[in-house]
Formats: C-alpha cells, sequence, structure tokens
C-alpha cells in the first residue's frame, strides 16, 4: 500500500480514491477525472497490481479508501 501512495503513483492514488468515491461507478469516474473509460479501467488494474488488492473484492476496496483517506491527514 505504501508504494501507491509515493510520488510516482499519485496518478494512481488519484484515480482509484475518485473511483471509490463514486461508489465505483465507472463512466461517472472517468467522465469526471476527463479520462476514457478505458485508460480507468487500466489504472485500476496498475492499482491492484501495485497494492496486491482485489478492486472486486469489497474488504479489499474499504481498505484502500481508507488508507487514500487517512494519507490525506498527514
Amino acid at each position: 500500500m505504501r508504494e501507491l501512495l509515493t510520488p510516482s503513483h499519485r496518478e494512481m492514488a488519484t484515480t482509484a480514491e475518485a473511483f471509490l468515491d463514486r461508489a465505483g461507478q465507472a463512466g461517472r469516474t472517468a467522465a469526471d477525472l476527463g479520462i476514457h473509460r478505458q485508460t480507468l479501467y487500466y489504472r485500476l488494474g496498475r492499482v491492484e497490481r501495485i497494492t496486491g488488492l482485489d478492486l472486486d473484492d469489497g474488504a479489499d476496496r474499504l481498505l484502500l479508501h481508507l488508507t487514500l483517506k487517512a494519507a490525506r491527514l498527514d
């Protein structure tokens, strides 16, 4: 998880947070980020590889979302 929070992965973290903030609604997330939906899926796949989490799993989504929000408190 720490690797996702590094400056080199800022775009991936921002994408994941936006996706989770919008309850996993891919179309809305892509539109709000101004990216193609396929780009969103690519980035989310990278997030899964970086973190080792499965975004199809509710507990993993919650863990990621909480981690991203807690990182903003620092």
